[in-house]
Formats: C-alpha cells, sequence, structure tokens
C-alpha cells in the first residue's frame, strides 16, 4: 500500500509538472524509475520509486528550474560553487510538497561519473527520444537502445547496489526486444565511453539469470579496449560518498580535457562563501578562513567527533515540518550564535528574509543563502535571525530541528476565524 501510494503521488507531480514544461514550450526527458512506470509497470505497486529524474537540455537549464520553483519546488542544498551546476555536476535535487514531499533531480546530463560529462555528448537521448502521453500533455522517454544503456550503466555506476535495477533491466529487455538494434546500442556504448559498465551489467545478469542479448553484442563489447582511466572512473563511482577526497582526485585525473579537470579542482578547492557556512558556526573576520581548514582537515576530524562538534554547529536533513529542514550537531545554550550567513540583496521581504538595512528612503532585504535557506517555520521557535547572525532563544539540543519565525503571516493559525482583522470585532 505504501509503494501504491508514493508512486500514484509521483506520478500525479510527474503530471503536473509535465503540463507546466509543455505550456513553457520546455522539453522533458523522464528518465529511470518514472519512465519505466509509462512505459513498462502498468500498476503503481510493481515497482518501488524513490524520486523523479528528469532531464533537460543544458541550453534549457536557467528556464526548467525557474518553472520548478514557480510550480512550488524547493531547491536543495547549494553545491560548493554557484556554478557547480550544471558545468560539472549532472544533477541538481528539488522538493515539492510539504506533507508528502516528493525528490526531484534535475538532470542536464544523464549520467555519473564526472568523465562521462566529456564522453557523453549533450544530444544524447534526444534526437531518438520517444514521446508518451502523461495526462493531457506529452513527454519524452530515451528510445529503447538507449533507455537499455541508461538501465544498466545506472546500476553499474551505483555498484548495482539494488536488485530491483538488474530486474528492470531484464524485463524492459523482454518487453521490448523487437525495438532494440544490438549492433546501434554496441555503437553508442563505444561512441559514449559506456562499453565497460554496460558489458558488466550484461554479463551479471547473464551469470544470475541466463543470457539477456545476443551471444555476438557481447564479443563486440567484450573486443573494445578500455582504458584505465575508464576502469578506474568507474571503479570509483560507487565510492563517492564514502570517500569524497579520492572522489575529487579521481574524477580530475579521469576526466578528458586538461584545462577542464583544471577548472574542476579550482571549484572544488575553493568554494563560494556560501557554501562555507555550514563548515564553521563562528562569527569573526577570519571565519572563511577557518572554515576552509576545516574543510580540508574534515577526513581526520569528523572520526573525532567531540573536535568536529564543537566547530560544525548545524546539518541539513529530512524534516517532519517540510522535506529539508536544519538540525544542531552539539547542544547549544540560550543566546550563543549559531552559525552565520551570507545574504543577497532582493526587493521585497519574504519568509526567508533576514537582515534589513537602511538604504536612504527605504530598507534594502537580504535574503538568505546557503544550508540556512532551509530553515523551517514555527511560531515557537528556538532561534531567530539577529543581522546575519542566526541566534538560539532556548536550548537546543544535539539532533533538533532549529527553527525560526517567519513572521505574522506565516501560519494560518495566527489568522482570526473567519478572515476578520485581528483586534476588530
Amino acid at each position: 500500500m505504501v509503494t501504491t501510494l508514493r508512486n500514484v503521488r509521483l506520478m500525479h507531480v510527474l503530471e503536473r509538472l509535465a503540463a507546466r514544461f509543455s505550456e513553457a514550450g520546455v522539453p522533458l526527458i523522464v528518465l529511470k524509475g518514472g519512465a519505466l512506470q509509462l512505459l513498462l509497470y502498468r500498476r503503481p505497486e510493481e515497482r518501488p520509486m524513490d524520486d523523479l529524474d528528469l532531464l533537460v537540455r543544458p541550453r534549457d537549464v536557467e528556464k526548467a528550474q525557474a518553472l520548478l520553483i514557480e510550480a512550488g519546488c524547493l531547491r536543495g542544498e547549494e553545491l560548493v560553487r554557484e556554478d557547480f551546476f550544471p558545468r560539472f555536476h549532472y544533477e541538481m535535487a528539488y522538493s515539492y510538497g510539504r506533507l508528502c514531499p516528493v525528490k526531484i533531480d534535475l538532470h542536464v546530463r544523464p549520467f555519473r561519473p564526472l568523465r562521462y560529462s566529456r564522453t557523453v555528448p549533450d544530444a544524447a537521448f534526444w534526437e531518438r527520444a520517444v514521446a508518451v502521453p502523461i495526462g493531457q500533455s506529452t513527454v519524452l522517454v530515451p528510445e529503447a537502445g538507449d533507455m537499455l544503456i541508461h538501465l544498466a550503466v545506472h546500476a553499474e555506476v551505483h555498484g548495482d547496489s539494488r536488485p530491483q535495477w538488474r530486474m528492470d533491466v531484464e524485463r524492459f529487455v523482454e518487453a521490448f526486444e523487437s525495438s532494440i538494434d544490438w549492433g546501434r546500442v554496441v555503437a553508442t556504448a563505444r561512441a559514449w565511453d559506456l562499453v565497460l559498465p554496460l558489458r558488466r551489467a550484461l554479463r551479471r545478469i547473464r551469470a544470475e539469470s541466463g543470457p539477456l542479448c545476443p551471444g555476438q553484442v557481447l564479443r563486440q563489447l567484450d573486443r573494445v579496449h578500455v582504458g584505465w582511466r575508464g576502469r578506474l572512473a568507474l571503479w570509483q563511482a560507487p565510492r563517492d560518498m564514502d570517500h569524497p577526497v579520492r572522489h575529487v582526485v579521481v574524477g580530475a585525473l579521469c576526466t578528458p580535457g586538461f584545462r577542464f579537470s583544471l577548472a574542476y579542482l579550482g571549484a572544488v578547492l575553493f568554494p563560494d562563501a556560501a557554501h562555507m557556512e555550514g563548515w564553521y558556526g563562528r562569527n569573526h573576520r577570519l571565519w572563511l578562513l577557518c572554515a576552509h581548514g576545516l574543510r580540508i582537515l574534515w577526513p581526520v576530524l569528523r572520526r573525532v567527533v567531540p573536535v568536529w562538534y564543537r566547530f560544525s554547529g548545524i546539518r541539513t536533513g529530512k524534516s517532519a515540518i517540510h522535506g529539508t529542514g536544519v538540525f544542531a550537531v552539539r547542544d547549544i545554550a540560550a543566546g550563543k550564535i549559531i552559525t552565520r550567513y551570507h545574504g543577497q540583496p532582493v526587493e521585497k521581504k519574504g519568509p526567508y528574509v533576514g537582515r534589513q538595512e537602511k538604504q536612504g528612503d527605504r530598507r534594502q532585504y537580504y535574503e538568505i543563502t546557503g544550508r540556512l535557506r532551509f530553515l523551517n517555520h514555527s511560531c515557537r521557535p528556538n532561534a531567530k535571525l539577529d543581522g546575519f547572525d542566526l541566534v538560539a532563544l532556548k536550548p537546543i539540543v544535539a539532533g533538533q530541528e532549529i527553527t525560526i519565525d517567519y513572521g505574522p503571516d506565516a501560519c494560518s493559525c495566527r489568522k482570526p476565524p473567519g478572515g476578520a482583522r485581528a483586534g476588530v470585532a
């Protein structure tokens, strides 16, 4: 029942987004679970889904992001630099809805690791994409051969950690075998430098469930030479989350294009100030230098929990109030500064606006950037924004969500019944 309700919710959100993107003239390709629900699985309970994976052309990224925001989606945590997505990272996370938040991954490229950003062309999937109806609109899905490549490569890049992904490949080939041009699949894998993950996925399935493709397909894939960079990149890909430093080094080493790799290293080594806020929770002139030091020493300091918590004041995580929230990683006394933030000037005041400064005859408002954008509202907050500081109003224990008061119009409980104005009989 839970799987059914979640999948119905995800596909309902996809239908709404498809209509919005169609009206704006922005083409949209649905990947993985969403595409399989449209093509293969006829009942919502057959295949669990965790999120929606949407692919847009690189030139449509800004339009797509604006459409998601207009639809009520909340952008995920910022990456190391403002331009890191889409230049170096293949996706940006969004969440939609409050009671049952839906995770949306907006892709500008279908694959990771970074190496594939240079070997897989921007036009991948788009030239042969097929339109399928959803509600009153249509979305695109990859052509059968391209879908097979995507499902197989995705499973291998994640270390084949879910049997569900192998089953997706098997059932897809069984259902669309007559539509798959195996010669074109091999040629595409060679052109996009995806021979190794595709070959491993097909061999893994053959060893566990029997042959999935004609014998000559594997023989053709076996004859393709794969260099050490391709092997190293695929070996590291499932380990990225556990070994972030090695992830960066391998990404720079295995990605074609010397200047591109240097630019990637520069972006990772010198993040924006907004990204550094969560690394150091003190407020003084040298905070940014200290934050960089902590970031460099993180692989060591994270193993010494008391030391790490002394400097790192907040983290983001799943919230019962909204999809994402801000949480304390250590006990914080009332009146203490939790962390600081950096603001961007905005024209109007809103729930995420913090500091106000007098600018001539008007006030200048500053919108919160960085992790503190995920601060949720509470009518009984435990923190407040004071200038560019987040200050504890009451004792906050480690693991507790940090909340602030958005203002008098933030919650319906403050509005008198019947729409009457406060103080008026």
